[in-house]
């Protein structure tokens, strides 16, 4: 399987101890509006595992999600060295089934419509999934209504003008956002009655 690396980002944290990267990829077919990411990190203090998660970005706004269906973590042992390349590798593999899953994921949210009330639920709904904290609301309530990249507005109100909405109020923290992001997926999968994940690969040791 060939996958590109079309862009790139990296990140440590002040004391260089934590990095954090993330991976635009192509892999086949590509959509006009969403791209494949992979996200990685380590630590040198050990504070977490080394990890990787595949998720989506959001060409117009650069919103990331993560949806979980592809993700490892290796703790810092004395065989970390041995077993990692193993570890990506089969995750690679994955990536193709990962990118059909997500085309149809993100087709069902651009046609499935929500009214006002549906919308505000949601956002209590994901108070409660941990999705994010109540202070996110408000930031997620004004991109509902009027968002800022007009390209959410044009199809009326849809799953996946509230997923974007969701989605820009998240931005920021990329130790949290995976977890929260994954957390949004099956709540906006549950909202618009699909099964849209293909079965997760998720490797530890």
């Amino acid at each position: 399987m060939s996958v590109s690396i079309v862009a790139e980002s990296h990140g440590l944290t002040k004391d260089g101890n934590r990095y954090f990267g993330l991976l635009q990829v192509v892999n086949g077919h590509n959509a006009d509006d969403f791209g494949m990411v992979i996200g990685v990190r380590n630590s040198h203090d050990k504070s977490f595992p080394a990890g990787l998660v595949v998720g989506a970005s959001v060409f117009v706004c650069d919103n990331l999600s993560f949806s979980g269906e592809i993700k490892l973590a290796r703790k810092h042992t004395s065989m970390i060295n041995r077993d990692l390349p193993q570890l990506i590798g089969r995750a690679m593999g994955q990536l193709g089934t990962h990118r059909r899953t997500q085309d149809r994921r993100f087709a069902a949210y651009k046609t499935t419509e929500l009214s006002d009330g549906e919308a505000h639920d949601l956002m209590i709904r994901a108070i409660d999934a941990r999705v994010c904290p109540v202070t996110t609301i408000p930031n997620v309530i004004a991109e509902w209504r009027r968002p800022r990249h007009p390209e959410f507005s044009a199809d009326g109100k849809t799953a996946w003008r509230l997923f974007n909405a969701f989605s820009e109020a998240l931005k920021g923290n990329l130790d949290y956002l995976p977890k929260r992001t994954q957390a949004l997926h099956g709540l906006m999968d549950l909202a618009c009655r699909i099964d849209a994940a293909a079965p997760a690969l998720a490797m530890s040791a």
